[in-house]
């Protein structure tokens, strides 16, 4: 008996997530490890760990079964230069595997497909980084933002965790007024002082995610009213506002009904969340918003049993 099953892939900056699926949907193999985004790590620490994660969620299928086809979204692919190193990279990783077909797209396609089935969406990501993405029920997409930390990423736990640490040493300094930040970013680090903060931050194996794991420490300082952490959080609340309201006019949705996806840690805080809600509907009266039940892989399965009813072939 030939068992026939997809893959479906999450690469993100900080982690990959595979699962391995059968055509109804269920998940019989799962695997994790470290990013294969390549603005985060190089093509070699990638491709191990994409197969490492790929052989975790295959390590317990029957000897005869087949990987018909499988969906990747990766995080931090926003060009045409970045598809075609990625495509090449995916594909050689999954010959290995006797993977011959397979969709590649960025991760805010599979968190879209997660979360909505309507035909006018949006989804809004914002964890490590930030990024959004939309479709309309006339064939055209759009995205904001997704240009990693140099160029984007407002929004994000890492643009929250860099400005913590920024404010700490200008409340440090006197640049500014005094801030908990201060206090919490030294418990954070076990220092005496923020003067020792320097050969902390600049480690040269600090990961961004820890960066942006500072973003509760910006939480905690607001919960006590620190009004150096309410502006940031004011903020981070108008930069993911802006990234939205970028996609609806280049859409033309204002005036239309559509879904609003909101996924990652950051818009998942009550003290974003909510207020960054009802700035939305306020503009958009229309627009319904939605908070995914399950992970954004999902999508990724649901694109590649698509692709496997459909009997689609890659192309590059």
């Amino acid at each position: 008996m030939n068992y026939n099953y997809v893959l479906a892939i999450d690469g993100g900056g900080t982690k990959t997530t595979v699962v391995c699926a059968d055509n109804t949907g269920t998940i019989v193999g799962r695997g994790l490890s470290g990013p294969t985004n390549f603005t985060s790590t190089n093509i070699g620490a990638a491709s191990f760990n994409l197969r490492e994660a790929i052989r975790q969620a295959l390590e317990h299928l029957q000897p005869d079964a087949t990987i018909t086809h499988a969906a990747m979204g990766l995080a931090g692919m926003d060009s045409q230069a970045d598809y075609e190193l990625t495509f090449r990279t995916l594909k050689t990783v999954l010959d290995q595997f006797r993977v011959e077909n397979f969709i590649l797209v960025n991760d805010t396609v599979i968190a879209l497909e997660n979360g909505s089935d309507a035909p006018q969406a949006i989804v809004l990501i914002s964890g490590t980084g930030s990024n959004c993405y939309g479709k309309n029920n006339r064939g055209e997409t759009a995205n904001a933002g997704g240009a990693d930390f140099l160029l984007a990423d407002q929004g994000s736990g890492y643009a929250i965790g860099r400005q913590v640490l920024r404010e700490a040493v200008k409340s440090f300094d006197g640049r500014s007024e005094h801030s908990l930040l201060e206090q919490l970013v030294c418990q954070h680090f076990a220092i005496q002082s923020i003067a020792d903060l320097k050969s902390k931050v600049y480690a040269p194996d600090l990961p961004k995610k820890e960066i942006a794991d500072l973003s509760r420490l910006c939480t905690e300082a607001s919960a006590q009213n620190d009004a150096v952490a309410l502006r940031i959080i004011a903020k981070t609340i108008v930069d993911l506002e802006q990234h939205i309201v970028a996609v609806v006019k280049r859409l033309n949705l204002a005036d239309e009904i559509f879904e609003c996806v909101l996924s990652g840690s950051v818009v998942e805080l009550p003290e974003i969340k909510n207020p960054l809600i009802d700035r939305l509907q306020t503009q958009f009266p229309q627009m319904r918003v939605v908070f995914p039940e399950q992970p954004p892989v999902h999508g990724a399965i649901k694109l590649a049993l698509q692709a496997q009813a459909a009997g689609a072939t890659s192309s590059s």
